[in-house]
C-alpha cells in the first residue's frame, strides 16, 4: 500500500514558558496555527518482515537551504533520532503491525527551527500507520504515542481530525501543560512570511539558556515586552487572537532570552525590522527559534513581501493559516 501525506508547519503565534516540573518538561501555555508550508511523506507498505526490522527513512532536502540540509545529514540525524522512524517504530511495538515501512520525506519545513516540522512528520507517520494497518489504533492511542514520542505531536494529531471541507476558517489551539493538552478554537485566516537567518535552535539548548538567565535574575529589555499577554489563559489569548493582529499583544518568552545575547540580538533584530518595513501587521518569533514570522493583511502583500525579503535572508516562504479542510 502506498500513501502519501502533506505535514504542515505550526508557529506559535504567542508563548509563555512556565518553570521546570519534576518531569524535566516546562509548562508552557501558547497560541499554535497550522499554516500551509509543509513536508510531504510518501509511505510505501511492504511485506511482512518477518521479525527482521528493515524499515527505511529517506530524506530529499533539496528545497531547503544547504545549512539545514546538514543538520538533517548522517551522522547529525541516526535513524534513532529521526521523529518518523521512532513513532513508525512505536506504533509497531504497541500493535504488532509486521510489514516492512519505507519512507521518503520531502523537507520543506528547517529542521530546529521553531516550525514543528519533525513532529508534523511524526504525526504523519502515526496516522499513515494507522491507516495502513487498518486503524489499529484509536484517535486517543494516537494520541498517547503522539504524547510518548515527543511534546508538539499531539497538536497535529488533534489538527488531523478536524475535517470540514466546507469550512473557511483556520484552527487555532490553546496548548499547554508539556505540550499535551490541546484545545481547538476557530479563527480568522492568517497570511503569514515565515522567515530564518539559518540559526539552529536546538529545544533542549533554548530552555538550557532561559533556565540560566532567569536563575541569574537579569533585568531584559526588549521593545514591547511589557505589552506582552500575561498570565495567558485560554480565555485571554483565544480573545486576543480576534482582535486585528495589529492590535495583538503576544510575545515569546525564548525571544526575550535571545536578544539579550549578543552573537543572536542583531540578527533577529534584523529580521523582525525587515518584516515590519515590508507592512508585517504583527511579527515575532515561532518555538525555540529561530524562524520568525510577521502577519500580513492578504496573500498578495505576504506575497510581494517574501520576494522582497528572500533578496536578504536565506529562508523566506509565504504561507497562509490551513483551514480545517485541509488538515494532512
Amino acid at each position: 500500500m502506498n500513501l502519501t501525506i502533506d505535514a504542515p508547519c505550526k508557529v506559535n503565534l504567542n508563548l509563555n514558558i512556565g518553570g521546570r516540573r519534576q518531569d524535566g518538561f516546562h509548562d508552557v501555555e501558547s497560541i499554535f496555527a497550522a499554516f500551509t508550508l509543509c513536508d510531504t511523506l510518501k509511505f510505501e507498505a511492504g511485506e511482512a518482515s518477518g521479525g527482521s526490522y528493515q524499515d527505511e527513512v529517506q530524506l530529499d532536502t533539496a528545497e531547503l537551504p544547504h545549512f539545514f540540509g546538514e543538520i538533517l545529514s548522517p551522522p547529525r540525524l541516526s535513524p534513532e533520532k529521526n521523529l518518523v522512524y521512532r513513532a513508525i517504530k512505536l506504533f509497531k511495538s504497541k500493535t504488532g503491525f509486521d510489514r516492512t515501512v519505507k519512507v521518503n520525506i520531502v523537507k520543506r519545513i528547517p529542521p530546529a527551527a521553531g516550525l514543528g516540522g519533525g513532529s508534523s512528520d511524526a504525526a504523519a507517520a502515526l496516522l499513515a500507520m494507522n491507516t495502513i494497518s487498518g486503524a489499529a489504533l484509536t484517535n486517543e492511542e494516537l494520541l498517547r504515542c503522539a504524547a510518548e514520542l515527543g511534546s508538539d505531536i499531539p497538536f497535529f494529531i488533534e489538527l488531523a481530525a478536524r475535517h470540514c471541507p466546507e469550512s473557511n476558517f483556520c484552527y487555532a489551539a490553546y496548548v499547554s501543560g508539556r505540550g499535551e493538552r490541546v484545545e481547538f478554537s476557530a479563527a480568522p485566516p492568517l497570511d503569514i512570511v515565515i522567515a530564518n537567518p539559518c540559526i539552529e535552535s536546538g529545544t533542549k539548548e533554548a530552555f538550557a539558556l532561559l533556565d540560566e538567565t532567569r536563575a541569574s535574575e537579569k533585568k531584559l529589555s526588549l521593545d514591547s515586552v511589557d505589552m506582552r499577554v500575561k498570565n495567558c489563559s485560554k480565555t485571554n489569548a483565544l480573545a486576543e487572537l480576534s482582535k486585528d493582529p495589529s492590535k495583538w499583544r503576544f510575545a515569546n518568552d525564548f525571544l526575550t532570552v535571545f536578544m539579550a545575547q549578543p552573537s543572536q540580538k542583531k540578527k533577529y533584530q534584523a529580521i523582525l525590522q525587515d518584516l515590519a518595513r515590508q507592512g508585517s501587521l504583527f511579527s515575532g518569533l515561532s518555538g525555540s527559534g529561530s524562524s520568525c514570522f510577521g502577519i500580513f493583511p492578504n496573500s498578495a502583500a505576504a506575497k510581494t513581501a517574501a520576494h522582497n525579503l528572500s533578496a536578504a535572508w536565506p529562508f523566506v516562504r509565504a504561507a497562509r493559516s490551513l483551514n480545517a479542510g485541509r488538515c494532512f
